[in-house]
């Protein structure tokens, strides 16, 4: 109620201020300035024109004055009325501060309507006067009244009525609680550089308009007794007021908003931060001042901050001290039980980092040894241990009562712990397949079918993961009597061979996804190596690739031979080479085998070109038990020959011998999965045995081939009909 009874005493007050001085600047500079230039014009005119004419003239005028001052009143009154009813302070603040906005734009609203007007009532006046007027003297009234007006007066009339109502307006707030609103920034957009040119614009405007008018006068006219200069002497006299008002308002304007900022800041030095910096206008000054205020309260909050905490220093610093000590016990207990684990881990997986090699005849043949280093590492009970997903393992496997050498290098994905827990279940996998190897030592297979048995295996039981664990291996067997060696390759770094000095990096024919893939992709795929007396075969993880040497990321993947051939192909002298040499960004593992003796081949080449001539002639004979003899006894001594294993296939499908022959060309399936010739021997072994399912397999796989010999096709086709 009080507010209200306020804002309506306010508003009543400053209507009242603004009348007055409004309405007495207009009748002491404009009024004038129009009443003694519109005198010259109408004496000009009356030697031309009659008295009544001029008479006419000053009526409509005054007429149309009085009608324009009645309306601007009566919208000043409403306009303010609208302001103070509003019930936000913001909102009421800034109608004020435009204010002036208005007032400026409601005097030319009144001119520009007052000049038209008593232009109407002149053209009335000579429609129904007594007197016509002449057509000449309605047109004339234009040029040389009506546009000088517009161009002077109402330009003047604007910046006067600007100026008083924003000093009215400043005061006004100054003294009331408005002073203390904040505005936004956005609303106060008046630029002070295009306010200060139209103030002097119009200035300038009055006695320049009005000289170009009495000189058009003089010329159309040619009046005598005129003297223009004295008339605009006059006239620039006239203006002198509003030129000292302009320059009064605006310097005080400025001296305003300066000594509000410098009031501020000078309370600011002195760490009086409660004050604020009043907002009076609507124009940058304004704009400055909330910037102000802003700075100020930034200040304040700075301030405050700063000395609640130097207050607190010691209290916070205790408290701080106490809580990084907790967190860091708390870490280092977690740390602890992390390294708990960890050395649990290590201690499971230890047992199965072993060179098990107890028979002699592998002891003969090969030198077999690797190399590990786990990128972390970790230290518990005093004891230093390391742990991660790289793995090595060397052992014994029978098959039919025949040692072989098996191996295997191992990266199971994933960082330490995840690693490890995926080497874990990997070595059950290969210890429970040793043991049952161990307790069937006579077990009648090929290498590559108990490889492919294993992977299978491994594959079965990491894809329960669903993705979770997978590894990248290479596993193998190694014939210490025939030197065959046999591995699977699952995504694992290409392993090398060394043959007379020189490195071959083996890399895959048929690409094989990593263990533990969910969707499967791909044959199995046995590589096959004859191997050489002093071949060395050496296979290791990523690690040996990933490291940062010469200050940069390796991406040469050849590197590792190079490093192989600079320290003579010893993996331990690679391996510090490497540790010495480049950083470590993974787990890495080496591992080697090392080829002692000579072949069958190197040894007895003539007997054994000479046993094949004698299998070939007898196959040729159609002799095919003493082909499958002859054979069998060199395919035993020289396995990897795939001819011959072949045609021992052949041999065994025509003796009815199909399990045997079931095998052998499954055995070589797995050397070479897409070679069409063994697809079609499986696809007939298989319709022998009334195994059709996997005949029509064999079929669709051997036709799936780009390239396959027109006459084997037309076999396949046929085959294909009769199992259909």
């Amino acid at each position: 109620m009080a507010f209200m009874f306020w804002k309506l005493y306010s508003g009543k007050e400053l209507f009242m201020k603004l009348n007055k001085k409004l309405e007495l600047f207009t009748h002491i500079v404009p009024v004038p300035a129009v009443g003694y230039y519109a005198s010259i014009a109408m004496h000009i005119f009356s030697e031309k024109f009659s008295l009544f004419l001029i008479v006419v003239t000053i009526i409509s005028t005054i007429i149309a004055a009085i009608l324009m001052l009645i309306l601007g009143i009566a919208i000043r009154k409403k306009n303010l009325k609208k302001i103070f009813l509003l019930n936000n302070q913001k909102e009421l603040k800034y109608a004020l501060l435009k204010l002036p906005q208005f007032e400026s734009l409601l005097i030319a609203m009144r001119w520009a309507i007052g000049i038209i007007l008593a232009y109407i009532f002149i053209i009335i006046a000579s429609w129904f006067g007594i007197h016509p007027f002449p057509l000449d003297f309605i047109l004339l009234l234009v040029p040389f009244l009506g546009i000088p007006l517009f161009l002077s007066i109402i330009p003047l009339e604007m910046s006067g009525h600007f100026l008083i109502t924003e000093n009215i307006i400043r005061n006004f707030i100054k003294n009331t609680d408005l002073k203390e609103i904040e505005l936004h920034n956005e609303n106060l957009k008046i630029n002070y550089f295009i306010k200060i040119l139209f103030f002097i614009l119009s200035l300038v405007g009055l006695p320049v308009v009005f000289l170009i008018s009495l000189m058009s006068l003089t010329y159309y006219f040619q009046p005598s007794n005129i003297n223009p200069i004295l008339h605009l002497i006059i006239i620039t006299l006239i203006t002198l007021y509003p030129i000292f008002q302009t320059a009064y308002y605006l310097a005080k304007n400025l001296n305003e908003g300066i000594y509000q900022i410098r009031y501020s800041l000078s309370a600011l030095s002195e760490e009086n931060f409660n004050v604020k910096t009043n907002i009076l206008t609507y124009d940058e000054l304004g704009l400055l001042a909330q910037f102000t205020n802003q700075i100020i309260e930034k200040l304040k909050n700075s301030y405050e901050s700063i000395k609640t905490l130097n207050e607190n220093l010691e209290q916070l610093v205790e408290i701080r001290t106490l809580e990084i000590k907790k967190t860091l016990e708390e870490v280092q207990k977690l740390k602890y039980q992390q390294d708990g684990d960890y050395y649990l881990i290590s201690l499971l997986i230890e047992p199965f980092l072993e060179k098990n090699i107890k028979e002699d005849i592998i002891k003969l043949s090969f030198s077999s040894d690797y190399v590990i280093k786990q990128k972390k590492e970790f230290e518990f009970k005093n004891k230093s241990k390391e742990i991660g997903g790289d793995f090595c393992f060397l052992n014994t496997i029978y098959l039919n009562e025949t040692p072989y050498l098996f191996f295997v290098n191992a990266d199971a994905m994933g960082k330490s712990i995840q690693g490890a827990g995926g080497l874990l279940i990997l070595n059950s996998i290969i210890k429970s397949a040793i043991e049952r190897n161990h307790l069937h030592k006579n077990e009648k297979k090929f290498p590559e079918i108990w490889l492919k048995d294993l992977f299978i295996e491994m594959q079965r039981i990491f894809e329960s993961f669903e993705g979770a664990m997978m590894i990248s291996i290479v596993f193998g067997l190694a014939d210490p009597i025939t030197n065959s060696l046999y591995f699977i390759n699952a995504e694992h770094p290409a392993p090398v061979l060394i043959r007379n000095k020189k490195i071959r990096f083996i890399q895959e024919k048929f690409f094989l996804r990593k263990i533990g893939t969910t969707i499967y992709e791909g044959n199995i795929y046995i590589h096959t190596i004859y191997l050489q007396k002093n071949d060395i075969f050496v296979v290791g993880s990523d690690g040996k690739d990933d490291i940062i040497y010469n200050n940069q990321l390796n991406t040469d993947e050849k590197l590792f031979g190079k490093f192989l051939e600079i320290n003579e192909f010893d993996i331990h002298r690679t391996f510090n080479h490497i540790i010495k040499n480049a950083k470590l960004k993974d787990d890495i593992s080496l591992l080697s085998i090392r080829c002692l003796k000579e072949n069958f081949l190197e040894k007895n080449y003539k007997k054994y070109k000479e046993l094949k001539i004698k299998i070939y002639n007898s196959y040729k004979n159609k002799d095919y038990e003493n082909t499958y003899e002859l054979a069998k006894q060199y395919v035993r001594n020289i396995p990897l020959d795939n001819k011959m294993s072949f045609l021992l296939s052949i041999v065994c499908f025509k003796l009815k011998k199909l399990e045997e022959a079931k095998n052998r060309i499954e055995q070589l399936l797995l050397r070479n999965p897409t070679y069409p010739w063994y697809l079609y021997l499986a696809a007939k072994i298989h319709i022998e045995l009334n195994e059709k399912f996997y005949a029509d397999k064999y079929i669709e796989k051997a036709l799936s081939q780009n390239i396959i010999p027109h006459p084997l096709k037309q076999k396949l086709k046929a085959l294909k009909i009769m199992i259909t």
